[in-house]
């Protein structure tokens, strides 16, 4: 798959973007071996279609904010992946986390009520789930 691929994926609607994933380990073998396994996971994950992948080199980390050691290693991976629809690119970014997300295209998109309904649903039982393994989350109405 490459970006021709990619761009005629768009033309039928599809989404285009690019995204930055990050994993910190305390091991550096054990950040690349994380980071290689979370990728596997996106490019197995239904309705997301990887065409570019670029990993980083890990780069120490002094100081983490772990109290198991006094450095980690933090490597990254940029991929830029094609979806069929916003729900799609929300459920990307709900289940694996990206430390950035750019919509390189469409310009614009419109979307039916039904896909923005299911798209708000999801996010509310995210927040929830969050919330009820005391992870913080809106559990009542803020003042």
């Amino acid at each position: 798959m490459h970006e021709e691929y990619a761009r005629e994926k768009v033309e039928k609607g599809w989404i285009r973007a690019r995204a930055h994933i990050e994993v910190m380990a305390i091991k550096e073998k054990a950040a690349e071996k994380a980071l290689e396994n979370h990728i596997e996971k996106i490019e197995e994950a239904e309705g997301i279609e990887i065409y570019r992948k670029e990993f980083d080199e890990p780069e120490v980390v002094e100081n983490p904010p772990t109290k198991k050691a006094n450095k980690a290693y933090s490597q990254f991976c940029e991929i830029e992946f094609v979806v069929p629809s916003v729900k799609n690119l929300v459920r990307f970014s709900m289940i694996f986390g990206p430390s950035s997300l750019e919509i390189i295209e469409p310009e614009k998109k419109v979307i039916k009520i039904d896909e923005l309904q299911d798209i708000a649903n999801s996010v509310a039982a995210l927040i929830h789930q969050y919330a009820s393994q005391g992870a913080g989350g809106i559990v009542t109405s803020p003042d």
